[in-house]
């Protein structure tokens, strides 16, 4: 009872807060050495705001005698469609995920999942890997395309997002050096970015499979 009073008034408390008026409606928490996370996604009330959509994470105590932690909340991202969200931890680490949509007044805004290895005393990122969903034509020029995550899962030396691709999207980009431009065109509706060595120093390029 007390792990779930212990989110319950940090969520109050972000709530409280004169600045906002947002409501939470989703969220997901994983619990890590002692302290909780929780990742959640935030309406605000004005039904004509470029950005109604935000992305918050908050640090909380669960266990004093293992968690030494300052708890604290940061806001992570807004987003003209409503955000999809996804947390993890391991022995490696913690990580997060999300996609989302950029505001954009006079283009099309990117679509984008984003994936952050967090530091879970401060919330910084250590690192953060960027996925873009985009449609290419056969001439060369690109838009920005829907896509979504669906799920985030570490296995032991690796971390993999899972996500739909929705509508035109027929290619998904990354912001690893190393990726060449364009991507291979996607084949299905779904897709899995495999980042091996995510916890590692540094980020490698992802292995994305679409079916």
């Amino acid at each position: 009872m007390r792990m779930v009073g212990t989110i319950a008034v940090g969520i109050v408390a972000l709530l409280a807060s004169p600045a906002r008026a947002d409501s939470v409606i989703s969220w997901e928490r994983v619990y890590w050495q002692g302290c909780a996370y929780t990742i959640m996604v935030l309406e605000g009330d004005d039904p004509y705001a470029d950005t109604r959509y935000s992305v918050s994470l908050q640090s909380a105590v669960d266990s004093p005698a293992t968690c030494s932690l300052t708890p604290r909340t940061v806001e992570l991202v807004d987003s003209v469609s409503e955000p999809r969200i996804a947390i993890a931890a391991s022995a490696e680490g913690l990580a997060i995920a999300y996609s989302y949509e950029e505001y954009a007044r006079f283009s099309w805004g990117r679509n984008l999942l984003r994936i952050h290895h967090l530091n879970p005393s401060t919330l910084g990122s250590v690192k953060v890997a960027e996925l873009e969903g985009v449609w290419l034509s056969g001439t060369g020029p690109w838009f920005p395309s829907p896509f979504s995550l669906n799920w985030l899962t570490l296995y032991p030396g690796s971390l993999e997002v899972h996500g739909f691709l929705d509508g035109s999207t027929n290619a998904i980009s990354s912001n690893v050096p190393a990726t060449s431009w364009p991507p291979p065109l996607a084949q299905g509706n779904h897709f899995v970015a495999i980042y091996s060595d995510f916890f590692g120093a540094t980020l490698q390029p992802p292995q994305i499979v679409t079916y």
